[in-house]
């Protein structure tokens, strides 16, 4: 790929902007979709297997498979899609129950209610997402970062409750995607789960995409298979039947607190995924509770506390169900 065409991939790409280039020599035999990812660094190779999908990738103008071998002197075009328009909130859905916690030059730190989604997770639905709010409120997101996921550099799943940190310019979104990265952003989560776990612990199975539900993750106890994950915890309070556990993640894969803690028997209360659903909970017991960095030389850190949900099962501890 040419040095012109290389520096305009590594800043910033214009939502319907379409980009052609020519395989070279030293780029042969490589997969499409790592190919893609080595160069176009602000996106992730499951961003670029979706355009694959979506023929919005075209190898000497066919559709092809993520996993092509591409070859000296074929012809890759691009095209990045439309940011979709936000939705149109109604008046009475215009909080969504998100709070800002605390708002910087670039960033703004969320507490993000259980039951909103982040972004959608495809174009076929209507739900709110906190994008749309995002969108609303800070219209300057449309060009930061991923069209569907403007300002996004870590998320939390549907159900889990607690502080998300939103970029507000490119720069911010760099730096902390480096951050993240690195694993120099500190998260602490707190949680309810089953049973009693030992005292401290941290916990070590890779995690992967189960190949029948690929809704779900699968655990492995092998580590270099799929990806290596580890979490970090301490029990605060053991009750009757469930115990307030304090988790620290030190990678952050897809539901890997509901998994490990799965995957030493004691999943999260109300975890209908990988447990089972209770009558005390109508949620996974999941909140993201801290927040560090540090951030242009200066170190931040947020606290949210957690929801009435969660709230009255420590407060008040009955018997799990």
């Amino acid at each position: 790929m040419e040095g012109e065409l290389i520096m305009t991939i590594k800043g910033q790409v214009n939502p319907g902007e379409k980009l052609t280039f020519t395989i070279d020599a030293a780029d042969a035999e490589k997969r499409l979709d790592i190919y893609l990812n080595d160069f176009f660094e602000r996106y992730s190779r499951s961003f670029f297997k979706r355009l694959i999908d979506d023929n919005l990738i075209l190898v000497n103008e066919k559709s092809v498979k993520a996993g092509y071998a591409l070859k000296e002197g074929d012809k890759v075009s691009v095209t990045f899609p439309s940011l979709p328009a936000p939705k149109d909130l109604a008046p009475f859905d215009k909080d969504l129950g998100v709070k800002i916690v605390a708002q910087e030059p670039d960033f703004v730190v969320l507490f993000k209610p259980a039951g909103l989604m982040v972004h959608k997770p495809n174009e076929y639905t209507d739900e709110v997402t906190l994008v749309d709010w995002l969108l609303a409120s800070y219209p300057q997101l449309s060009s930061v970062g991923i069209p569907e996921r403007p300002g996004i550099v870590h998320r939390l799943d549907k159900d889990t409750s607690g502080l998300l940190l939103v970029t507000l310019n490119n720069f911010a979104q760099h730096t902390f995607g480096d951050l993240f990265r690195a694993r120099a952003v500190e998260k602490i989560y707190w949680a309810l789960v089953k049973g009693h776990p030992e005292k401290t612990g941290v916990i070590e199975f890779s995690i992967g995409r189960d190949p029948v539900f690929k809704h779900r993750m699968i655990h492995l106890p092998v580590k270099g298979k799929k990806r290596d994950a580890i979490t970090q915890y301490k029990v605060v309070t053991y009750y009757k039947d469930y115990s307030l556990v304090e988790v620290r993640l030190i990678t952050g894969r897809t539901h890997q607190i509901r998994v490990h803690f799965a995957a030493i028997g004691h999943p999260l209360l109300g975890d209908a995924l990988y447990g089972k659903q209770s009558k005390l909970i109508a949620r996974q017991a999941l909140h993201a509770k801290k927040i560090s960095f540090e951030y242009q030389g200066k170190k931040y850190s947020y606290e949210y506390p957690v929801p009435e949900d969660m709230q009255k099962l420590i407060d008040q501890p009955v018997e799990a169900s």
